[in-house]
């Protein structure tokens, strides 16, 4: 009997030693604080929602006027004047050809233009004696124009050794070197006017269906190079086709410039134009997942506040469309998904996506 009293006390002992083990254990957990749970939400960024001012497209720099310019004789170039690069004058003389062979064909064309022409006037006194034949005073009247006509070509190859320059422009590109033996319309050197460019790009058909000629023609444009993506240059709009490219299926259209003086803009350079969109608005759509509530002109997302990190509720105003009018700057990111399981001041992070394997 006496046993069975010490077992029982010593397991009611046991007992109550585990229980007073468990609620130290207990008192300890309530009383050390526990970390924030750091929720991960997917967040936009309101900058990434910033509305473009313009439909941007690809586009190549061109000559408004270019000249690839030629000897219209051949011969051996004597003097090339210029050199690419060069600004020239109108009426400029560029190059030369070795005038010798020419000037020797002139002296005998005029040798023997004035002995067709004394043979002729010759012949037309005996004729008006009646002394020879029509047919005689026509042949001799024939060799004499034959005779003029080619001192006239004569003359006017020989005016042909010289190359001028049609219009105030630069020298692109020289072809030859001097003492190169060139012939008839052979190019020796290309000239542009570097006043006025050309930009030429084309537009998508889809696009160009949707906007109107006139339109296009009003419509506010200007020109971007790859090299200086945030400097504009004012264009004015000159042409475009009629009949869309099979291949790209869009018109090629282009827009003038005037080349900026600070601005070494050549013919091949890359760039875009801009072409200015109409009734651009500063509201903007945010995503279905995004708002807590929502009705026709107002509604609630939660933004992070990127100092803390921590998520607020903010209301926003709506325009007829749904889109955001205001509440929001520009630095503010907005979550997007999770908005459901989010409470005022929650400490949240970005979502990244894992990679699987």
């Amino acid at each position: 009997m006496r046993k069975q009293y010490l077992k029982r006390t010593f397991v009611g002992a046991a007992v109550a030693l585990s229980l007073a083990t468990m609620l130290t254990g207990c008192n300890k957990a309530v009383s050390e604080p526990s970390e924030p749970l750091i929720k991960p939400v997917k967040l936009l960024a309101i900058n990434d929602l910033t509305v473009a001012d313009s439909d941007a497209f690809l586009a190549r720099i061109d000559a408004t006027y270019r000249a690839q310019l030629s000897f219209q004789v051949g011969g051996e170039i004597e003097k090339l004047i210029v050199r690419m690069g060069e600004e020239v004058k109108q009426g400029d003389v560029l190059a030369t050809l070795d005038p010798k062979d020419l000037q020797l064909a002139l002296d005998a064309s005029q040798a023997q233009y004035a002995l067709a022409k004394t043979q002729w006037e010759r012949s037309k006194s005996l004729y008006n004696k009646k002394l020879i034949s029509t047919d005689s005073y026509d042949q001799q009247e024939t060799q004499y124009k034959a005779a003029l006509a080619n001192l006239e070509q004569a003359k006017t190859d020989l005016s042909y050794t010289e190359i001028h320059a049609p219009f105030d422009g630069v020298v692109s590109y020289t072809y030859v070197k001097p003492y190169q033996v060139v012939a008839a319309k052979q190019e020796i050197l290309n000239l542009i006017d570097n006043t006025t460019l050309d930009v030429s790009f084309t537009l998508p058909v889809t696009y160009a269906e949707a906007v109107s000629l006139n339109s296009l023609k009003d419509a506010e444009m200007w020109v971007t190079m790859d090299s200086e993506p945030n400097n504009r240059i004012q264009g004015k709009f000159k042409e475009i086709s009629t009949q869309p490219n099979a291949d790209t299926n869009s018109y090629e259209a282009i827009v003038t410039i005037t080349r900026p003086s600070d601005r070494n803009l050549l013919t091949g350079m890359t760039g875009q134009v801009h072409i200015a969109k109409q009734n651009v608005s500063d509201a903007m759509m945010l995503p279905n997942a995004a708002w807590v509530s929502k009705d026709a002109a107002h509604g609630e997302v939660w933004v992070m506040d990127s100092d803390t990190q921590q998520v607020n509720k903010v209301t926003l105003s709506l325009n007829a469309n749904g889109a955001v009018e205001s509440g929001l700057d520009k630095n503010d990111y907005v979550v997007i998904a999770g908005v459901e399981r989010l409470v005022e001041g929650q400490v949240v992070k970005a979502w990244v996506r894992e990679e699987g394997i």
